[in-house]
């Protein structure tokens, strides 16, 4: 009995100790631990690729369920099938949003960027002579520089592209990229690699939206079995918090993308400004980076049409400006809601920070991250508050007196 007595009061020491063995541990192997757990992480990438593509799948397949549901009986061969016939729905959704961008967007996309590639040398002077309307509109100096086709021919072969003769280019760049040290067949063989990365990740995608119940359920079965009732209870709504502002988050972002591009390509067409179609994909796109994106859309938007016609231009910024407005006041908060009730400061800050980190997916997660981060963070501070029993504003802290006092 002494001995088990003895045995507790060291225990906290004795967990001490460890913790702090641990850690000296892994401070002087941390070159080795983080190379293992990137080569662990990189193994498990279809699994990830798995759960993002079936947590966006879940969205169309839920609505397509609820349907079925509703207004189909329970009878019926459809009900009795309506989560595989959900699956190939929300499949071919996506599959058509895919085949509709490749079959609208990226031969316009190309047939432009073709024309300016050729046209290169019009489309500088153009725009040098628009920026001079503007200068002498200003009374300043114009810029007297002109561009030829020798002359982005000569700027083209200093860094290595040969206009005249794209064979040349295409073997100049992969001999470079072979003198680099890396090889075109070790490139397809990552290409391959990576694309089979994502066809595990659909497959696991399809697997994971047909059997969702059990492995949610099996999830709070482990969750229950370590913990106990009260902190089981606050993992799951938690998690359950989580879900719901990443749904509403990435349903909204999606919705939201494709109606400022098709509103900015309906703009377009009815002033009869140029680019219409490629203005409204990059407008689309950049619509699922917050802040930032609808920005740099105007920019490239701006610089396109610039090289046509400066009057245009310009009136493309008032058009843009004006949808943009429309969207944020009207759209975004039908479309998107408050639920992920994030002060711009933090947005800002989030996309900033998390670009930084992990580039274009660190961009487009910002937001429903640091919303969640913001959401759970304030409740924490809001209760701590009522445990201290004070009341704080903009100009003071107070403190809540009871009846008793």
């Amino acid at each position: 009995m002494k001995y088990r007595d003895d045995i507790r009061k060291i225990k906290p020491l004795l967990i001490a100790i460890t913790y702090c063995i641990l850690l000296i541990f892994i401070v002087i192997n941390f070159n080795v631990i983080s190379a293992w757990i990137a080569r662990f992480m990189h193994l498990l990438s279809p699994f990830f690729y798995g759960l993002g593509i079936a947590f966006v799948l879940n969205i169309p397949m839920r609505k397509c369920e609820e349907f079925i549901i509703k207004h189909v009986k329970e009878n019926n061969f459809i009900y009795k099938k309506k989560r595989g016939i959900s699956i190939i729905f929300a499949i071919i959704v996506m599959l058509g949003l895919i085949a509709l961008f490749m079959s609208i967007i990226i031969p316009q996309l190309f047939t432009t960027i073709v024309n300016l590639i050729n046209n290169l040398a019009r489309y500088i002077n153009s725009l040098l002579s628009n920026i001079n309307v503007v200068f002498e509109f200003l009374h300043m100096d114009p810029l007297d520089f002109n561009v030829n086709g020798d002359l982005i021919n000569e700027i083209m072969r200093a860094i290595g592209i040969d206009l005249n003769n794209l064979s040349t280019t295409i073997n100049n760049i992969v001999s470079g990229i072979s003198s680099a040290g890396f090889s075109i067949f070790n490139n397809i063989g990552k290409f391959i690699v990576e694309l089979g990365n994502w066809f595990m990740g659909f497959m696991l995608s399809i697997y994971l939206l047909g059997s969702k119940e059990t492995f949610i359920r099996q999830i709070k079965k482990v969750i229950a079995s370590i913990f106990n009732y009260d902190l089981c209870q606050d993992i799951l709504a938690v998690s359950s918090k989580i879900n719901e502002i990443f749904n509403n988050f990435i349903s909204g972002q999606l919705l939201e993308a494709l109606i400022i591009g098709t509103l900015i390509y309906i703009a377009l067409l009815l002033f009869r400004m140029p680019f219409a179609i490629l203005i409204g994909a990059v407008a689309s796109v950049m619509a699922l980076v917050p802040v930032f994106g609808p920005t740099l859309a105007c920019c490239i938007g701006f610089i396109l049409i610039l090289s046509v016609n400066p009057i245009q231009a310009l009136l493309f910024v008032v058009v843009y400006q004006t949808v943009q407005q429309i969207e944020n006041t009207v759209i975004y908060p039908k479309v998107v809601g408050n639920s992920v009730g994030l002060p711009g400061i933090w947005t800002l800050l989030s996309i900033v920070v998390f670009g930084g980190l992990f580039g274009v997916i660190g961009m487009l997660l910002a937001v429903p991250f640091t919303a969640c981060v913001y959401t759970f963070g304030s409740m924490l501070v809001n209760q701590s508050l009522r445990r201290k029993r004070l009341v704080v504003s903009s100009d003071s802290v107070e403190e809540i007196k009871s009846s008793d006092d």
